[in-house]
């Protein structure tokens, strides 16, 4: 399996917005840049949180009597899509996250106004503390099949290039998912919401994971403990990252488990409103301990891969089972594709990756040590050209459409040509 050209947009989800429901207010009110207004919002959140569960039940509600309900969805850039309609608007294609919030843009709110429920607070990339309102919406529809009653949702989803090319308009995240029981088949292709696990495959046999919620949570994204080392670490299940398991740097060495010095890396650059920044990714395969079952699967390990957790579980990791969530159980089930059970190694990977960035394509990713690397091409070099066509003052929307082209070649401003393909065997030394 390729080493995806989405794992740099790992670097764009660490500059979006993660909500308040994975983060510690405690740890905000603390801050020293707060401003007085923060303050009372800050305050005004944290009363709200405390008596967070009698809200809940009252948002995000689905009729169980019309479930079980199958639906498809796309593979857009090795991220799970499904078309959703706000109120009565239009169906536009949304990222399956249970890793976030729900989020959309100020125009789907604009065009569907909401209950303002509260203001929340998130980090973006970089550590900037990023305000957004809580609304509380008529309805929203999922692939014209399954109706969500007052659905809460954040507002001012405004993704970066990567992310944009996923979805420029928002993500159904947890808050949406959590008062059913949703399974995502990735041999299929197919979502299925249950009323419970009962009304669904893929359940016995399956691996049983349970998973924890942050107490007085807007967001229930799932976390799991796995077995990695010679100890457990916590990941955040995270279907809206287009990346395997991620580990940070200090928490994998609690675990006993150091990152071998000839390990293959990569450099990626990460960019939200914090600003842009450097990270380090390298690929590791290592036995992973799922529910009772030894796993042998790839791993990347960075720093700062996951501000609340050891880790993420992504998309690439998940691809290999059918995944059911059942938050009225606290359980996930991962009932592999494989007849053996195991999950396909990551082996490739490009030796570079295009972004853009004020309007100009460039590298955002070099696979160290790759022939990229060698001929001279540098992270945040301005790429002229790619496959042999013109990128220069390239819109949005056909920088999407070339990403989904593979590329295999850039020549940057200074006139040289890059070959940027597939390294065979670069994550497994092969």
């Amino acid at each position: 399996m390729k080493y995806p050209d989405s794992l740099k947009r790992l670097a764009s989800r660490l500059g979006v917005v993660v909500g308040t429901a994975t983060l510690s207010v405690a740890a905000f009110s603390q801050a020293p840049e707060l401003t007085p207004e923060e303050q009372e919002k800050l305050h005004k959140l944290t009363a709200f949180l405390e008596s967070v569960n009698e809200f809940l039940p009252t948002v995000n509600r689905v009729d169980v009597s019309s479930l079980p309900i199958t639906m498809s969805y796309r593979d857009v850039l090795d991220h799970v899509v499904v078309d959703v309609a706000v109120g009565d608007g239009e169906a536009l294609p949304f990222m399956f996250d249970t890793g976030a919030p729900t989020y959309i843009t100020k125009e789907i709110s604009e065009a569907n106004p909401g209950e303002v429920v509260i203001e929340t607070v998130g980090a973006a990339g970089g550590g900037k503390l990023i305000w957004s309102p809580l609304e509380r919406l008529s309805s929203m529809a999922v692939e014209g099949k399954l109706s969500i009653e007052d659905p809460t949702v954040q507002i001012g989803w405004e993704p970066d290039s990567g992310l944009y090319c996923i979805t420029p308009h928002g993500l159904l995240g947890a808050p949406a998912m959590r008062n059913a029981v949703w399974q995502v088949n990735y041999g299929t292709g197919e979502i299925t919401v249950a009323a419970s696990a009962d009304q669904l495959d893929h359940i016995d046999g399956a691996i049983e994971l349970p998973f924890s919620v942050k107490p007085k949570t807007l967001s229930p994204s799932p976390q799991v403990e796995l077995g990695v080392g010679n100890g457990t670490l916590t990941f955040l299940v995270d279907t809206g990252g287009g990346i395997p398991l991620t580990i940070n740097t200090k928490d994998l060495a609690s675990v006993g488990v150091e990152v071998p010095a000839n390990a293959p890396v990569s450099v990626n650059l990460a960019g939200g409103a914090g600003g842009t920044f450097e990270i380090k990714l390298a690929g590791l395969q290592l036995p992973v301990n799922v529910g009772g079952r030894q796993i042998n699967t790839t791993v990347f390990v960075g720093d700062g891969m996951a501000p609340t957790t050891a880790g993420n579980m992504g998309h690439m990791f998940l691809k290999n089972f059918v995944v059911t969530f059942d938050w009225s159980q606290n359980k996930m089930f991962l009932d592999p594709l494989a007849e053996d059970g195991s999950v396909e190694p990551m082996s490739d990977a490009k030796a570079a990756g295009i972004g853009l960035q004020n309007g100009s394509v460039i590298i955002n990713s070099l696979a160290l040590g790759g022939p990229a690397d060698k001929a001279g091409l540098k992270l945040g070099d301005i790429v002229t050209r790619v496959d042999g066509n013109s990128v220069e003052d390239i819109a949005l929307d056909d920088y999407c459409e070339l990403l989904k082209t593979q590329p295999q070649s850039v020549t940057t401003a200074a006139g040289k040509t890059y070959d940027i393909g597939t390294i065979k065997g670069f994550l497994t030394g092969q």
